[in-house]
């Protein structure tokens, strides 16, 4: 598949707006990251470095903070967890929590794209609205009000799964 051609599907999904690479005075920074193609080389280059130097970096940014999960392995090496076929360091996940979160209603999520799951048990009135097709992930307080937004391989990366 041409660069070209993976950008402009991209590009095309809904979910995946914040990762691509046009960036307007009104995006965050951080949303020209691209979920399982940047690398921790362009996040530190568009971010600054993290205090964190494993797996997983925290930054604070223009409207809230983000966990960037970076992937642990070399391509689809024997280890335990070696699902994935992109290089050591690549962006497989990204976690948004605003500072000034919205409420439920005022998302407009089409819930048909959904599931609904009770994550924790630690936190049962918890609950987040998920969308494996696309893969992201919202996630309410008890009160309606966002508390995340996570981002992660749905679906439509599934050919750089592992066999």
């Amino acid at each position: 598949m041409s660069r070209t051609f993976l950008t402009l599907i991209l590009s095309l999904i809904g979910f995946c707006a914040p990762f691509t690479r046009h960036n307007t005075a009104k995006e965050p920074k951080w949303r020209q990251i691209i979920l399982m193609r940047s690398t921790r080389a362009a996040v530190v280059r568009l971010l600054g470095r993290s205090k964190n130097r494993g797996f997983l970096a925290s930054y604070r940014v223009e409207d809230g903070t983000i966990d960037v999960d970076y992937y642990p392995f070399n391509f689809c090496t024997p280890a335990a967890d070696a699902d994935l076929k992109v290089r050591r360091w690549t962006v497989v996940e990204i976690t948004y929590v605003p500072n000034n979160p919205p409420k439920f209603a005022y998302l407009k999520l089409d819930l048909k794209k959904f599931r609904k799951v009770r994550e924790s048990i630690h936190v049962p009135e918890a609950v987040s609205y998920l969308n494996d097709e696309e893969g992201v992930d919202y996630t309410f307080q008890g009160d309606g009000t966002l508390d995340n937004i996570r981002y992660f391989p749905g679906k439509h990366f599934d050919t750089l799964r592992c066999k």
